[in-house]
């Protein structure tokens, strides 16, 4: 620098002197992409082709795919040939579908995977080249235009890209209308229909539901034809529209599953029924997957925190515990919400007992479906209990040993007494009464043969009975006697 100060005059001379660098010549970024005719870009932004030389930043999900890119007319290409002939291109995919490749010559590549490309590229660039290594990327993806139409708030043409999805043109074209189908977005793609999710995209983040586009589709939002109403212990509750074919369980997924505070194994479902009123029922859990829903059904989802009608189940079944109730269910209907009951469930024995005392003696096999006797409406509080059919016989009364044996199947009231030591000295195996498990009773003898859980009392015999009514007089009438005497 202090040459240039000192002599400034000199510097000047040998400036003018040197001869400067055509423009055409110069290294630059440009003619680094693209140093082979008809693709190098102008100053306009256009290569020498007319394709748009687009060099925007685009917003990635994530890096392209080679697999799943497709590509078509304005993708812009690099092609790296390494060999002893070394050559670089920077290309686009031509309207008609084409790449040409100086020195190759056009490939079709619309249509074609990134992948599929470059194994078509490695077969062509080896019939003119030898010795070389071929390397094709994704420079820019192409943008094109897609018409959305339907209930959107901007109906027309959008300009996307081919690494945008439906929900970025539906959102471009002003966004789904209130009236319009979320669920149910048509996406029209070489004569074929196909339905898009945009909502379970969206809140579930399901990709399937929501495609990539691509050259020629065409978008339509139809109105939204059904809907179902989802509350209680949901994470998401509110409308949804409904999809045919759709269950329980799904709408349940699609609010964002059950509250931690959520009653998880029965939701009350109410229906809009063809005579215009409306029916609620409840579904048990193992129901919810099975459970079609229809246009105008709402789902509540009860709060095991809040104060709600249920009954408790145990004894002989499969599932016991807390069963939640609608106003009004019946019987019949919570029997056949509770499953398979056990192999040795006494179902004749079972009984509902209330909460103000009053017990319920039963045969539950006359409420199980198909049966039609539903008559005994079920109860805050209730519990009820299926016993196991007993597999002892107990033996009390006038014996010598009271207690419990196993049950033999045609053993009569004699051998049991037998085993019991016998009747007592008052005791009359001729006069026994036998108590069923339900707590019915019936008189037998030495020869009635008992059930498995019965109870067998041993009465006292007639002449016990008569004898002690004597002796008991007797003792009275000295008594008084004895009274009469003294007073005198």
């Amino acid at each position: 620098m202090r040459y240039l100060n000192r002599y400034p005059v000199l510097f000047l001379i040998l400036v003018l002197l040197i001869p400067s660098v055509p423009a055409s010549t110069q290294i630059t970024g440009k003619n680094l992409l693209a140093e082979s005719t008809g693709n190098v870009a102008g100053e306009d932004g256009r290569d020498q082709t007319g394709n748009q030389a687009l060099v925007s930043q685009q917003y990635l999900e994530k890096a392209i795919d080679p697999d799943e890119y497709v590509l078509g007319p304005n993708d812009m290409i690099i092609i790296n040939l390494v060999g002893p002939d070394q050559r670089f291109f920077r290309l686009s995919v031509l309207p008609e579908g084409y790449v040409f490749i100086p020195g190759i010559g056009a490939l079709g590549a619309d249509g074609l995977t990134l992948t599929d490309f470059r194994k078509k590229l490695e077969a062509e660039a080896d019939r003119y080249f030898h010795n070389i290594s071929v390397f094709c990327y994704l420079l820019v993806p192409r943008r094109f235009r897609v018409f959305v139409t339907g209930e959107v708030g901007k109906p027309g043409a959008v300009e996307i890209s081919a690494v945008e999805r439906v929900s970025d043109a539906v959102e471009k074209a002003g966004s789904i209308l209130t009236d319009g189908s979320n669920r149910e977005v048509i996406l029209e793609r070489e004569g074929r229909k196909i339905k898009v999710d945009v909502l379970r995209f969206l809140m579930m983040g399901e990709f399937k539901s929501n495609p990539f586009l691509s050259n020629g589709d065409r978008i339509h939002v139809p109105v939204a034809k059904s809907h179902v109403v989802i509350r209680g212990s949901v994470k998401k509750p509110g409308v949804y529209e409904l999809v045919t074919g759709e269950t329980v369980d799904d709408m349940i997924a699609l609010a964002g599953g059950l509250s931690g505070e959520a009653v998880s194994d029965t939701i009350l479902l109410s229906r809009v029924m063809e005579d215009g009123t409306v029916s609620t029922f409840a579904i048990p859990e193992s129901e919810f997957d099975d459970a079609l829903l229809r246009d105008r059904d709402e789902i509540n989802v009860m709060d095991g925190m809040i104060g709600t009608s249920r009954v408790y189940v145990f004894g002989a079944t499969t599932k016991t515990g807390h069963y939640f109730i609608t106003e009004g269910e019946r019987l019949a209907e919570l029997v056949g919400r509770i499953g398979r009951f056990d192999a040795d469930a006494d179902l004749g024995a079972a009984s509902i007992e209330r909460s103000d005392g009053e017990i319920i003696r039963l045969d539950l096999k006359e409420y199980i479906p198909p049966s039609s006797k539903t008559g005994i409406s079920l109860r805050d509080g209730d519990m009820l209990h299926i016993p196991k059919i007993s597999m002892m016989v107990a033996v009390g009364g006038e014996v010598q040993l009271p207690g419990r044996f196993p049950y033999e199947g045609d053993w009569t009231v004699a051998q049991y007494v037998g085993l019991a030591g016998g009747p007592t000295g008052n005791g009359s195996i001729d006069r026994v009464v036998i108590y069923s498990p339900d707590g019915r009773s019936r008189a037998g003898d030495r020869n009635t043969r008992p059930n498995r859980g019965d109870i067998i009392i041993v009465k006292r015999s007639k002449s016990s009975i008569f004898g002690g009514f004597f002796d008991m007089f007797v003792r009275v009438g000295t008594v008084v006697v004895t009274m009469i005497v003294l007073t005198r």
